[in-house]
């Protein structure tokens, strides 16, 4: 008897169990890419170096924060933090092109210099991103570097970083992070409120000791200023990892072709992916 029960669950677990797995496809690619990668709102993106250089710490700025979460857990990073952010986009100026986050007891900036255009034309734009020391949440964090690059139709970007934290064993981990995206026009008419909007969807890893132990999904849209007000937001969903987590960046000002000068948060919370981000859905994003 005991045998025939134990075959009847053992049939009826592998039931649910294929039937659980039938039900789990590959997601679809997003609109935007349905129609390949020719699109000209892909291809099109005029980013000025001002934008880059914005972009290019508002990524760090993000990294340093999986890694502060990665080092001590989501909850316990969890919180709303001041954000002061300023490019000119002028090479090799790291004074004028910074982030700054403030927190509780603790501030860190970042900095970014954009290196001289290469000699072979349309390759691309290098541009460095550096910390040497400063804190996040009264974790003290030490020597983030990034090595970034623009391909040369501003509609690619590509990181590789590492920084320091000290963790729960107070003794600094490193961690690497590694990142691709792609930036694409939310409409190439000008009468349209879209044209003034830039977007991005990309991934990265987050390593430590050269193995991955992370995963998260890229999105942004920035506003430039039309003669009312720029926005930009950054927002970064834990994939792979011990707990869902969310990273924003919510910041609004001035951008557009000259500079970049914007003030906000940082928001680390513990939603899970599929839940919204209201920050997509408010002005200028969508016009009241």
């Amino acid at each position: 008897m005991n045998i025939k029960l134990n075959i009847l669950t053992a049939a009826i677990l592998a039931g649910i169990s294929t039937g659980a797995i039938s039900q789990v496809v590959p997601p679809e690619v997003p609109a935007i890419y349905a129609a390949g990668p020719t699109s000209p709102l892909v291809s099109s993106t005029d980013l000025s170096m001002a934008e880059r250089t914005a972009y290019a710490n508002y990524e760090a700025v993000m990294q340093i924060a999986e890694a502060r979460i990665h080092a001590t857990s989501c909850a316990g990073s969890a919180g709303s933090f001041s954000v002061t952010a300023a490019s000119d986009g002028v090479v090799l100026s790291p004074a004028t092109n910074y982030v700054t986050v403030d927190s509780p007891s603790s501030t860190f900036t970042v900095s970014s210099t954009a290196q001289l255009p290469d000699a072979i034309d349309n390759r691309g734009q290098q541009i460095s991103v550096d910390m040497a020391a400063g804190a996040l949440s009264k974790k003290a964090l030490q020597l983030y570097h990034a090595d970034v690059a623009f391909n040369g139709v501003n509609n690619m970007m590509d990181s590789n970083s590492f920084v320091s934290i000290l963790g729960i064993n107070n003794r600094f981990d490193k961690y690497y992070g590694k990142v691709i995206k792609d930036f694409y026009r939310g409409s190439l008419d000008n009468n349209s409120p879209d044209f003034y909007n830039i977007y991005d969807w990309g991934l990265q890893s987050l390593d430590k000791i050269g193995y991955p132990v992370n995963k998260y999904w890229q999105r942004s849209m920035s506003h430039r200023d039309d003669g009312s007000i720029g926005r930009t937001v950054f927002v970064k969903d834990r994939l792979v990892g011990a707990t869902a987590c969310r990273i924003i960046i919510d910041t609004s000002g001035f951008n557009n072709q000259d500079f970049f000068q914007q003030t906000g948060t940082l928001i680390i919370q513990t939603a899970t992916p599929g839940v919204s981000v209201p920050q997509f859905t408010a002005y200028p994003f969508v016009q009241k």
